[in-house]
């Protein structure tokens, strides 16, 4: 597979693909549908698929400075739509021009001079160019040589939509269960771990910090959690918060790794959330957090 980054400089190779459009943020069951589609489509017609997809996330474009509620940051889109069989997979720099770019550019810019599209798949709301002014109607009224396929939304069941939208409601209940179901894979916050202030260390419960600026916060608290280290799943006990008892300024994600020690600085590590165990609470005491991790890591011992 290979990625690209412009639509003007897309090799002859991947003209006249099947071409899967969307965000497919949280990639859930619903975006693997749109993806599979596009899949069958090309191998009935002989032809290679390539996937399209923005970054920025649009929404995030247009509320600079917000807090991110991107589910899954694009190294973890990438890793997800990478296990499926698609030959090309594009990813456009959503700015300013592209933010501004009329419907019938897209089109005609984009999809056919750039990316020569044979034939498109996109969920059944799908909306494109500035101000949404295209959709799929749009494309079969104006330019009918071009077929278009829209899946329709999945459902789970109980008969409710499987969206993204659904998916951050839950993340942000704590839900974790709830929205890693829709997703087909546990939610994971990535990133580098960084220096903290070592008191886990201090007290006999080291952990990892990593600034979660890259992911949609979920509920405040402590999480059972998993981490993966040189391909190895080690189970975890998290911390998500602003750590009132060491007057914490920023959010951190703190994970302390069951049966593990060993210098993880500077490692970017994925750490899966798997359930809510408590809010975060202030302690009076060291010695109150101390005994109230031994309780939460026991449980987490028992759930992941």
């Amino acid at each position: 597979m290979r990625f690209f980054h412009s639509w003007q400089k897309i090799p002859p190779a991947y003209h006249n693909a099947v071409v899967a459009i969307g965000n497919f943020d949280g990639f859930h069951k619903g975006h693997r549908a749109v993806v599979e589609k596009a899949v069958a489509i090309a191998r009935q017609e002989g032809r290679p698929v390539v996937l399209m997809t923005f970054e920025p996330h649009p929404s995030g474009f247009f509320r600079p400075g917000g807090r991110t509620f991107r589910i899954t940051p694009i190294r973890s889109k990438v890793r997800a739509i990478c296990q499926l069989p698609i030959d090309g997979f594009c990813v456009f720099n959503f700015n300013k021009g592209f933010a501004e770019m009329s419907a019938d550019d897209f089109v005609e810019n984009v999809l056919i001079k750039g990316l020569h599209a044979a034939h498109i798949v996109v969920g059944e709301d799908y909306g494109f160019g500035k101000n949404r002014q295209g959709d799929i109607a749009y494309i079969r009224n104006k330019y009918p040589d071009i077929p278009v396929t829209a899946v329709r939304k999945l459902r789970d069941q109980n008969g409710e939509i499987i969206s993204s939208s659904r998916i951050r409601s839950f993340l942000r209940d704590g839900e974790i269960e709830k929205a890693s179901g829709l997703m087909e894979h546990p939610f994971e916050i990535e990133g580098y771990v960084v220096h903290g202030a070592q008191l886990g260390r201090q007290i006999g419960f080291p952990t990892i910090n990593i600034d979660p600026g890259e992911s949609i916060l979920p509920r405040i608290g402590v999480y059972a959690a998993s981490v993966e280290i040189d391909g190895k799943t080690f189970q975890a006990v998290a911390n998500l918060g602003f750590r009132p008892t060491v007057s914490g300024k920023s959010v951190l994600l703190e994970a302390h790794i069951l049966r593990y020690s060993g210098d993880l600085y500077g490692q970017r590590l994925r750490v899966r959330l798997l359930t809510f165990i408590r809010p975060e609470v202030h302690f009076e005491s060291i010695e109150e957090l101390k005994a109230q991790i031994i309780k939460d890591s026991k449980i987490a011992e028992r759930i992941s």
